[in-house]
Formats: C-alpha cells, sequence, structure tokens
C-alpha cells in the first residue's frame, strides 16, 4: 500500500536527504522543537513551540535569548545557557527536565529537553536545535512530588566524582539517611558509609548536611542520574 502524501517524483535516497531542510521537518511536527545560534539567541521555533510557550500570536522570538521571552522560563535564562554550551561541546547533546508553565492553558508540568549540537556543512558547531516532549515519572514521582519550576539535568554536573559516588550524592540530595540510601541503592549499610566516608574525604568534610551543601552550590540539587530513568522507567507522551 503506497502513502497517499509521498511525491512520485522523489526519490527517497541518502543524496536526496541531505537536499531535506531541517526546517521542514520541525515545520510538520507536533511536539515543540527550536533552533538556537552558538549565543543561545533564538532563530527559528515552530509552531508547536510558540504555543508551548503561550507566546503572543505573531510575536518576534527571532534574535531573543531566554530571558527576553515573555515567558516563566526566563527565570532559568542562565542554566539554559549553561545547557546550551553543554549541547554544543559534546557530541551527545545534553537532556534536561524542564519544569515551568507550559501550553496555551500554562499548566505546571516536567518536560523533557534534548538538545543536540548543530553543524555547518565543514562540521563547525553553530549553534543547538532542541525539542520537548511531557516527561511523566513513574519510578521517580517522589522526585517531583512537590512539583515547582526548576530545570533538572540528566547529565553529570561536575567530573569530580563517578559512578558510584554519584549515586551515593544523589539519594543524599534526597535527604535520604544512610539507611534510606542502602535501601534505595541495594547496598550494606557498611558499604554505604564507606562510599560516604570516600565522599567526605574527597570534599575535606565530615558530614552529610556538608555534603548536600557541597550539592546545591554545585548543581547536584537539579540532578538525576540517568540510569535510573533507563531502568524501568516509563514514559507516556
Amino acid at each position: 500500500m503506497e502513502c497517499s502524501n509521498a511525491s512520485a517524483d522523489v526519490v527517497l535516497n541518502i543524496e536526496s536527504l541531505g537536499k531535506i531542510p531541517i526546517i521542514a521537518i520541525m515545520e510538520h511536527a507536533s511536539i515543540p522543537w527550536a533552533i538556537k545560534d552558538s549565543e543561545s539567541r533564538i532563530v527559528y521555533m515552530n509552531n508547536a513551540a510558540v504555543d508551548f510557550l503561550n507566546l503572543p500570536v505573531g510575536f518576534d522570538f527571532e534574535g531573543r535569548t531566554d530571558e527576553e521571552l515573555p515567558h516563566p522560563c526566563s527565570e532559568f535564562a542562565e542554566e539554559i545557557r549553561a545547557q546550551d554550551r553543554k549541547a554544543e561541546a559534546s557530541k551527545e547533546g545534553t537532556e534536561t527536565i524542564i519544569t515551568s508553565y507550559f501550553g496555551r492553558q500554562g499548566l505546571l508540568a516536567p518536560f523533557y529537553t534534548p538538545k543536540f549540537p548543530l553543524y555547518d556543512h565543514e562540521g563547525n558547531v553553530i549553534g543547538t536545535m532542541l525539542y520537548q516532549k511531557k516527561f511523566e515519572l513513574i519510578h521517580l514521582c517522589d522526585f517531583f512530588r512537590e512539583l515547582s519550576p526548576s530545570v533538572i539535568t540528566l547529565n553529570q554536573p561536575d567530573s569530580t566524582f563517578n559512578e558510584k559516588e554519584l549515586d551515593i550524592l544523589f539519594y543524599a540530595m534526597q535527604r535520604m539517611d544512610k539507611k534510606g540510601i542502602a535501601q534505595n541503592l541495594h547496598l550494606s549499610l557498611r558499604t554505604v558509609e564507606k562510599r560516604l566516608k570516600t565522599l567526605y574525604n574527597k570534599l575535606g568534610i565530615n558530614s552529610l548536611s556538608a555534603l548536600i551543601e557541597y550539592g546545591r552550590q554545585f548543581g547536584h540539587n537539579r540532578y538525576i542520574p540517568k540510569k535510573l530513568l533507563q531502568s524501568g522507567v516509563n514514559f507516556f507522551w
């Protein structure tokens, strides 16, 4: 059965794919898509993105930065800009969860926001492109129990810790005691105590409260280990 929307004159192959503009794909998408330049100025948004941010009809967004948009997300402009730079610096891009008031009805909800580096024909990074989808958590619902506007990152905030140490720090940031951390990570209490001691020694501190304070200072209160989302978490778009 042939698709009625396909043109008989178009042959889809690797050569013809190179002639399809990115914007043509985004224009027909029902989810928000946007493109920014290397200074986080908005170059393009599709209609879904305009509705998503509840921008006035006819609003001139081109050349504006996030803080210049008439939307509550403007208060996160600095964090969003930092994620743009991280996305440009990594071939894998970045992944964040932004919680704010979205849509024409202005409903408070978390949205999954992947960002990717945008390249010119010579392979130079010239900006970022992103899309957004509603994010609903099953196993991590407690993390968003008290929903409030925020930007959550799925990328490691810094390179100070290894994966096991980040696991401990994540649950510590949820204000869990050692026993709670052990239960969530399926570890013995002794193992958690040893790893906490390693964290304390690495940072030159001696208490869980000091660890939490460090985490706040360096953005770990806005971090979720990506593997938690890949382990039995369902997404409903």
